[in-house]
């Protein structure tokens, strides 16, 4: 009898022992998330920079859109958090860039320039590489330039040997070049933006640039583009596009702002820094940022929303 009491105690003494073992565990996990999550915010902080030049916030885009796009392509979880992570700071490396170079598209760059832009993955990934916790993310980042017949860059790898989240990258990317990137100076983001009063009418402002850029990734599928990606990407924006399509534009105090709310027009800073980008989805963490500015006078204290 003794000893099955001394066995009972030891039992629960052990289980006791494992429940603290994990909710040490947790809270050192808890800690290495925040931690991740704060370089993350840090990192996307500094891409801004590098951001001026297009009508919308590139990286956000290229975040949520490859997220969204590997999702529909039946890929799971982690590979959906780190293509997000990987489209979010995929351009970090032309944070060296000078903005003469910002402004161009690679057609337009001199032999010297366009060497130094095919450096920006290998340069993003030098940022990150002393985070462990970038492994798969770095690799992904490194190949998202790459073709499949061999032709990108910066290693001149092919076909199945680019890592699917590159894939992905590469095309959401490539499309929001072609779509937003202002490559005149004229034409940088601090000048205002139009005001529409209908969502007819401010697609119909991207029609042609849509149309266009869709050409362009059809025409270089199974060459330069995996044509599943092409293809499936192409049907989840004309899906996104008529959705849009089917909103009313209202004028919604800042205070009232709710996540899932589409921003219905650009708004800057008085001194030009981005704040939300047209067709962006509010989320939870700029709702106090956007009251913020408001209160500032450097936004409006009602926003043109799609509700």
């Amino acid at each position: 009898m003794q000893t099955d009491e001394n066995i009972q105690r030891i039992l629960e003494e052990k289980d006791k022992q494992i429940y603290e073992l994990e909710v040490q565990n947790r809270l050192v996990a808890d800690e290495l998330s925040s931690s991740f999550h704060q370089t993350i915010d840090i990192l996307s902080s500094l891409l801004s920079f590098t951001e001026r030049m297009y009508e919308g916030n590139h990286a956000r885009f290229v975040s949520e859109k490859s997220e969204a796009l590997a999702k529909l392509l039946g890929l799971k979880q982690p590979l959906l958090f780190q293509i997000r992570i990987a489209g979010l700071l995929h351009a970090l490396g032309k944070a060296s860039f000078q903005d003469s170079n910002l402004f161009k598209f690679p057609h337009e760059m001199t032999p010297n320039e366009h060497k130094q832009y095919q450096l920006y993955p290998i340069i993003s990934v030098e940022i990150l590489k002393n985070y462990k916790a970038f492994e798969t993310i770095n690799g992904i980042i490194l190949q998202h330039c790459e073709h499949l017949d061999g032709s990108g860059f910066p290693n001149n790898i092919r076909g199945d040997d680019i890592h699917p989240g590159a894939r992905i990258i590469s095309v959401v990317d490539t499309y929001h070049n072609l779509v937003y990137k202002k490559h005149r100076e004229s034409q940088r983001a601090d000048k205002k933006s139009a005001t529409y009063t209908n969502t007819q009418a401010l697609l119909a402002a991207s029609n042609d640039r849509h149309a266009s850029a869709a050409k362009y990734l059809e025409s270089r599928k199974h060459v330069w583009y995996d044509s599943r990606v092409v293809d499936a990407f192409i049907l989840m924006i004309e899906h996104e596009r008529s959705d849009f399509n089917d909103k009313q534009i209202v004028r919604v105090p800042v205070n009232r702002v709710e996540a899932g709310m589409i921003f219905a027009q650009d708004y800057h800073t008085s001194y030009g820094l981005l704040i939300a980008s047209r067709g962006e989805k509010v989320n939870d963490k700029m709702i106090k940022p956007l009251i913020r500015f408001a209160e500032t006078e450097e936004i409006p204290h009602k926003l043109l929303m799609l509700a």
